[in-house]
């Protein structure tokens, strides 16, 4: 078993590469981890204490060292040892959070669920949206798989309440064509959702990549549908209720089809 000294340098590592990064969840699997339970329950189950993150949902802490745990744990719960493994396999369907007293890294149920089924975690960057503006359009060409994949994630993501995929090009380049999948879902919610959506398509990029780069970008419903995605006249694949920008971020999947970090 990796050593807490070792684990804590893969972790280091790991940041902003998203190699190392991936070889880290591939370790921490394995790994001894740590986390809370409540000094003194008097309940028939075994529980685990979870705090509320500033962004609104529930997180599990889990630990990569024993003195992080104590620390965090103070004189207010006890701390648990785990493998990683073990950990991921009790709390299916929990949000986890590894390190939060160091800005550590949140695991959302299905990266979770990815993580433990595949060995891979979907990696992603934030851009800004370029510069020197671009053209958008109806797609000449749809991966057979990425639909029905989206829309199957969508189901299970309540704050998303409108979905395209269009076509998208630099104006200096027009030639240098990508997809772009645009959620309609509030600003708090948008990084879960297209996390979700990132973790859906992996195993089909990573089975047959697709012939164009994917991207992501996002739209609050409050504020309309953007100009750029009514003007390529495409309609939703996707809709929960007339939602109708303002995304200055992309999530890009990176390079023909491969994950960005």
């Amino acid at each position: 078993m990796i050593s807490e000294s070792e684990l804590e340098e893969r972790l280091e590592r790991a940041r902003g590469n998203p190699e190392a990064d991936q070889e880290f969840f591939r370790l921490l699997l394995e790994a001894a981890v740590y986390a809370h339970v409540p000094i003194s329950d008097d309940s028939a189950k075994f529980r685990l204490i979870q705090f509320r993150h500033p962004d609104g949902f529930d997180a599990l802490p889990f630990f990569t060292s024993e003195s992080k745990a104590a620390a965090a744990a103070g004189r207010s719960a006890r701390v648990v040892t785990f493998t990683g493994r073990e950990l991921l396999e009790v709390t299916r369907g929990a949000t986890l959070m590894l390190n939060p007293n160091d800005g550590g890294a949140v695991l959302y149920p299905e990266e979770v669920e990815s993580l433990l089924t595949t060995g891979n975690i979907a990696q992603f960057r934030k851009d800004l949206w370029p510069d020197g503006g671009a053209w958008f359009g109806a797609p000449d060409y749809l991966p057979s798989w990425l639909i029905p994949a989206l829309t199957q994630t969508l189901k299970r993501q309540s704050p998303v309440m409108s979905a395209y995929v269009i076509q998208t090009a630099p104006e200096a380049n027009k030639n240098d064509v990508s997809l772009l999948i645009v959620l309609g879902v509030a600003p708090d919610q948008a990084e879960r959702a297209v996390r979700a959506c990132l973790t859906s398509m992996q195993p089909e990029i990573q089975r047959s990549p697709p012939e164009l780069a994917i991207d992501l970008t996002v739209f609050d419903p409050a504020q309309g549908v953007p100009d750029f995605v009514t003007e390529s006249c495409v309609e939703p694949f996707y809709r929960v209720q007339e939602a109708s920008p303002h995304a200055t971020v992309v999530w890009n999947s990176g390079p023909r089809g491969s994950r960005g970090s």
